[in-house]
């Protein structure tokens, strides 16, 4: 079995151009690893969305909810430090579901790569330095 890569294409939405974090590498990681024969699009792994009673082992439930309808405080956006919308809140859920995915891979098969994971600024009730959630906590948990 050939290392266990994880990806989805949730991971890169659609992003203003100008904004500092670059939304578009974890895109261009998997072209870079499909474009140079490192693996083919049909051998990743796509991850399924992380349940909620999941994330709630990590995170307070009401700061889950208010953070899913958009619906974070000025200070939470500011310490975000990325624009909501519908497509960000997925994407980052399902995030936490391939670190989920590449925890149970490399159980398996001894060594996982998620091409998306390592969130881990995120708090209980709270964003911040670009984490909505601490994958790493959802996953140990």
């Amino acid at each position: 079995m050939s290392l266990p890569l994880i990806y989805h294409e949730d991971y890169s939405p659609e992003f203003p151009e100008d904004h500092r974090f670059p939304m578009d590498k974890f895109r261009l990681l998997r072209d870079h690893l499909v474009d140079s024969g490192l693996t083919r699009d049909a051998d990743l792994l796509r991850p399924e969305l992380c349940p909620p009673e999941i994330l709630a082992l990590a995170h307070d439930a009401a700061y889950i909810e208010r953070y899913m309808s958009g619906e974070l405080s000025r200070e939470d956006q500011r310490r975000l430090g990325l624009p909501w919308s519908e497509a960000l809140a997925r994407r980052t859920v399902r995030a936490v579901g391939g670190s989920l995915l590449a925890a149970e891979q490399a159980l398996e098969h001894g060594l996982a790569c998620h091409l998306a994971g390592g969130t881990h600024h995120a708090h209980y009730d709270y964003p911040a330095g670009f984490c909505n959630y601490a994958d790493q906590l959802c996953k140990q948990r």
